[in-house]
């Protein structure tokens, strides 16, 4: 047993903690190396407990949730690596008086997103504001199946068009998901965090910098360990609806995969060279040519040429050969600097270099 392990078994007793814990199996996209010790936070107390531990004692911390759009080296990654799966949930009182303005993101994505993904999208969007709001508190560690499950039986509405994304709550809060025409941050109040000390703080919605696909979050040291949602009081069976109108077009989406690995170009980009829509799939396959294209085990899908998938046993080094290629080919034939959709965990900065050339 390592001092690392000895050290954590010893402060906290009740947490099963594993040397040398393979990573892959905890993404969706089933590449990454071990961990040097793994455990599991069950509920939001015991994660809250090995967050204050580790950055009391300067131990290297890495909070996992869904896996879904995390790159880890075949190195693995140094300290501790601690899946979240805390899951309580609390319905509050909901006070009618208090209003809040959801946080509005220009969505450059919504032609790619509406025309080359979900083509009825459209005839199927409704507006829900008018329906009566309730207040949840919901751990960062839920999955967001899971949680849209839950709430429809509970009559709760508003989180259907983010059915079909592999996430959790807190990982759909760190990248701001998009589902349909609606950002996470429409439906977000607070979030409870620990900061950079170690202590505890509520933010309020309008201080966490959401944007397309971003938050103050991929800057920040804080740890998600709940948010309180706005939800609706709303029309359970047109929310089924979205889900298996959602479901259907997701079908289409290639498994084994991180999702699209860059967000859409710009409508400037776009009106530069004259394309018909933002999607970096359309360049990858029209412009670029790299539609299929392997290293190792590691290919861009033929299915949907903005995802890289795993065939069989790709490794992060083949993943990135590929990211890497696409990249480079669209910022020297395009001028383009892409930007990443998916975290990188483990690497070296040389490693990663060619994102700031």
């Amino acid at each position: 047993m390592s001092l690392l392990t000895q050290q954590l078994k010893n402060a906290l007793p009740t947490v099963d903690f594993h040397e040398e814990e393979a990573l892959a199996p905890h993404t969706t996209v089933r590449i990454g190396g071990p961990a040097e010790v793994f455990c599991r936070a069950k509920t939001t107390l015991e994660l809250e407990a090995l967050v204050k531990f580790a950055k009391s004692n300067e131990i290297p911390l890495t909070i996992l949730g869904w896996g879904s759009n995390t790159l880890i080296a075949d190195r693995g990654i140094r300290g501790l690596v601690v899946r979240n799966e805390a899951k309580e949930l609390e319905i509050l009182e909901t006070n009618e008086s208090e209003k809040i303005d959801p946080h509005k993101v220009e969505a450059r994505w919504q032609h790619a997103e509406s025309k080359a993904v979900m083509p009825q999208f459209d005839s199927i969007v409704y507006d829900e504001s008018g329906s009566e709001s309730v207040r949840v508190r919901i751990a960062a560690g839920m999955p967001l199946a899971n949680l849209i499950q839950i709430l429809l039986r509970e009559g709760i509405t508003g989180l259907q068009w983010f059915s079909r994304i592999p996430a959790t709550v807190g990982g759909g809060i760190v990248n701001n998901i998009h589902g349909g025409t609606h950002f996470f941050s429409d439906y977000i109040e607070s979030v409870e965090v620990i900061d950079e000390s170690g202590s505890l703080r509520e933010l309020a919605a309008k201080d966490l910098d959401f944007g397309y696909d971003v938050s103050r979050f991929h800057n920040s040291k804080e740890i998600i360990l709940s948010a309180i949602f706005r939800l609706y009081r709303g029309d359970v069976k047109k929310a089924q609806a979205i889900i298996a109108e959602w479901s259907r077009q997701k079908q289409l989406q290639p498994a084994k995969s991180l999702g699209c690995v860059f967000q859409n170009i710009s409508a400037e980009d776009q009106e530069r060279l004259s394309l018909p829509t933002p999607s970096v799939g359309y360049i990858v396959d029209n412009i670029l040519n790299l539609k299929g294209q392997r290293s190792g085990d590691a290919q861009i899908s033929e299915q949907h040429a903005a995802f890289i998938i795993n065939t069989g046993k790709a490794t992060a080094d083949n993943y990135l050969a590929l990211l890497k290629k696409v990249y480079i080919e669209t910022k020297t034939k395009l001028d383009i600097k892409l930007t990443p959709e998916i975290f990188f965990l483990g690497f070296t900065q040389a490693e990663l270099s060619f994102l700031d050339a």
